[in-house]
């Protein structure tokens, strides 16, 4: 009989003689078995209770859809006896089928939640409608909260097992910097699957509050599910969900703080033109902020916000605030987060140079710091430096015999120009058509010379080679071979001798005058300019450290890091002067080598915090200027020139004066003397001879030979001489002259040479 179940009873109309056999009656029938309400089946538990009928010959179970699911059926398929065949009467074939239905029960899940709380929270699983918590399990940290849950789920359908929230409201615990991260651990992961249901920021902007900021997480809700087979899925299978969440950051304390101070425009340590200005000082913070503002220039004066004039007296902004400020009364008021300051700096001195500087200090008063985090209240300081308007010159400096260049100024038309600026560089002969007034290149050919003028001492007439003079030749500069020149001196007559018998106006001539000199006659003395060697880029010296110029820049490491100190050691400072001025990447302002120029330990200026391995570089008040080309022509005759080509780069902060020190080569010319030379050469060989002799034209060649024959072969430049050594002897003595290119020297000189074997 039944047991919680219905069966069918299939019925079919046959005629008499109808066969299985001959395909006239059907092969199987259907048994359906159907459970009742509440129930459930599956063909499994199905089976033939007895021995089949003859007429049977075999009986198969189906389930339709899943065993054990609402609304599966069981399929009897009987299969009859192909001899079959249907009587006169109506027949029936009975099957005894045996079985059961079971109570319907849904598949359960069985879950491990882990919620790790790294540093701690009061956050964690919430269990969704009709599932159940088993248990609960806390670390002993606190920090890892382990749940168990169990729930029920219709089997082939997916249901909200646990969510995990976050809510920073209702636990008080701040904000949370980062998003919970989560792993889900199953046999198959598949029929898992989660959701962020719901996230929430942090509004305000307003550093002020104590509450989320933008962009701060408050709450954060994400939701998991499951998708359910059509079996138990039992906590043994290792299903689980870990949560692990950085522990939620308080809400910042609000802070009054002044966060920056600046002059529109104008950075620290930034140059202010020489002109009247106002500038705007504009002090940012927070709101309820307070400070003093005190400006004072490099005299000490400072500046009176009431009258904007600087004062004698200590005058400052005192209790400004930061806050709010209403501009009329119908209008809501306005929260500023800075104020602005005018402060009306006047004009010293125009076309000018200056040294002067402005240092404004915004100190923070009552509970205001200078930090946003509130670990400071140091005041800002910003200082602004007024350099007015600079000249830079560069010129030809005198030597002490006297000789000096035509032009002394090689360039004198960079004046009044803006500190550390970059004027232009052309030359105005290949762009005619630019403008000239900010240009810095020169190309000047000037002579040099030197030409002085005295009287014949009264009653000093003379026909002979003695002269007096009425002043020293000291004081004239007059020296030995200037030519000399005036009435009745003769052709070619120079300086033979002064200070004739300890006589300081007393000179010796070269030649007697053509006839008698009177008294009180004027002469001139001329020089024709000799040179010790031509001149060099490194022979221009600076007005303001006394420095020669060097052919690349100055510069030195940093040997051991510094806070707030003015000396400093640097690994080179063999070529640092005394008052350069040092620049770097963390130098701050514009300071100046007091000491120490020229070691390893310099004292600045000001004080400095530079770090260990820092590149520090010298320079004269950062000015740069190149020599492109320099040399002198014509040296020893009447048309001797110097002849300099170059520009400045940069401007510097401070007038300069770049002299040429012509006493570094300047000589008086004197015709060459060939010297004596000892040399040695093996018997048979050859070597080269270069002549040996004071030039004073930058020129020294070979003029003449003599000796063996074939001893010697000047070269074509006469730069020197080829010795052929004979193939016997013990020594042979050549001569030889030599010239600058003006005069041959009168004597000739011996090369003894020694032959070796």
């Amino acid at each position: 009989m039944a047991n919680n179940y219905t069966t069918t009873t299939p019925t079919t109309l046959e005629f008499q003689g109808d066969n299985v056999g001959a395909g006239t009656i059907p092969l199987t029938y259907d048994i359906v078995i159907t459970p009742d309400t509440g129930f459930t089946v599956q063909a499994a538990d199905f089976s033939i209770g007895s021995t089949l009928p003859i007429e049977v010959t075999s009986v198969s179970f189906a389930d339709t859809t899943t065993a054990y699911a609402l609304g599966n059926l069981v399929v009897a398929t009987v299969t009859l006896a192909q001899w079959y065949t249907m009587p006169g009467s109506s027949d029936v074939i009975e099957v005894d089928i045996d079985g059961r239905a079971l109570p319907f029960a849904q598949p359960k899940l069985s879950i491990t939640t882990s919620a790790n709380i790294i540093g701690g929270s009061k956050s964690g699983f919430i269990a969704a409608s009709g599932v159940t918590l088993v248990s609960t399990a806390t670390n002993d940290a606190g920090t890892v909260d382990t749940r168990v849950f169990s729930v029920d789920i219709p089997t082939g359908s997916q249901r909200l097992v646990a969510s995990y929230r976050i809510d920073s409201s209702v636990h008080d615990e701040g904000y949370y910097s980062s998003l919970p991260q989560h792993k889900i651990t199953s046999p198959d992961p598949s029929r898992w699957s989660s959701q962020v249901s719901s996230i929430k920021y942090g509004t305000t902007t307003d550093d002020q509050t104590a509450s989320a900021k933008l962009g701060e997480i408050t709450y954060y809700q994400i939701d998991f599910y499951y998708d359910m087979g059509d079996s138990a899925v039992p906590l043994s299978d290792g299903n689980s969900i870990t949560v692990t969440t950085v522990a939620p950051k308080a809400f910042t304390t609000p802070i009054i703080s002044i966060n920056k101070a600046r002059y529109y425009g104008y950075q620290n340590q930034s140059i202010l033109p020489s002109r009247d200005i106002d500038l705007l000082l504009n002090v940012i913070g927070s709101s309820g902020a307070t400070y003093d503002v005190l400006v004072v220039d490099d005299n000490g004066l400072s500046y009176d916000f009431t009258s904007d004039t600087f004062t004698r007296a200590l005058t400052k902004l005192s209790e400004q605030t930061i806050g709010t400020i209403s501009f009329d009364s119908d209008l809501p008021a306005v929260t500023t987060r800075s104020n602005d300051h005018i402060i009306t700096v006047p004009a010293y001195s125009e076309k000018a140079a200056l040294a002067k500087y402005l240092t404004t200090t915004i100190t923070p008063t009552g509970e205001t710091k200078t930090t946003p985090d509130g670990t400071s209240t140091d005041p800002y300081v910003i200082t602004l430096n007024q350099f007015g308007e600079i000249d830079t010159l560069i010129t030809v400096s005198p030597a002490t015999d006297g000789v000096a260049a035509t032009t002394p100024h090689l360039l004198s038309s960079l004046v009044n120009k803006k500190p550390l600026s970059h004027p232009t560089i052309f030359n105005p002969t290949d762009f005619p058509l630019l403008s000239t007034t900010n240009n810095s290149y020169f190309n000047v050919s000037t002579p040099l010379s030197y030409t002085v003028t005295d009287n014949v001492e009264d009653g000093g007439a003379f026909s002979g080679t003695a002269m007096v003079m009425v002043t020293d030749h000291t004081t004239k500069k007059v020296v030995v071979g200037d030519t000399v020149t005036g009435t009745n001196i003769a052709p070619d007559t120079t300086v033979a001798a002064v200070n004739v018998g300890s006589n300081l106006k007393a000179y010796t001539l070269s030649k007697s005058p053509t006839s008698e000199v009177a008294a009180s006659t004027t002469i001139t003395f001329t020089r024709n300019v000799g040179i010790s060697r031509q001149p060099l880029a490194t022979d221009f010296n600076c007005s303001i450290t006394s420095a020669f110029k060097t052919i690349s820049n100055i510069q030195s490491i940093v040997n051991q890091a510094t806070t707030n100190s003015s000396t400093v050691s640097v690994d080179d400072g063999t070529n640092v002067v005394n008052g350069q001025t040092v620049q770097g990447n963390s130098i701050v302002g514009y300071p100046t080598v007091v000491s120490g120029g020229g070691s390893q330990n310099l004292v600045l200026s000001s004080l400095q915090t530079l770090p260990s391995g820092e590149s520090l570089e010298f320079s004269n008040a950062m000015s740069d200027y190149e020599i492109v080309d320099i040399n002198v022509t014509g040296a020893g005759t009447t048309d001797c020139k110097l002849n300099v080509e170059g520009h400045v780069n940069r401007i510097s902060y401070a007038n300069i004066t770049e002299s040429l020190i012509l006493q570094n080569f300047i000589t008086s010319y004197v015709a060459p003397v060939a010297t004596a030379q000892a040399v040695d050469c093996p018997l048979g060989g050859s070597i080269k001879i270069f002549p040996l002799a004071t030039s004073h034209t930058g020129v020294l060649l070979i003029a003449a030979t003599g000796g063996r024959g074939e001893s010697s072969t000047v070269s074509d430049d006469k730069s020197y001489m080829l010795y052929l050594a004979p193939t016997s002897g013990t020594t042979e003595t050549i001569t030889y002259k030599v010239s600058d290119g003006i005069n041959t020297s009168v004597a000739t000189a011996d090369i003894v040479v020694t032959l070796t074997q």
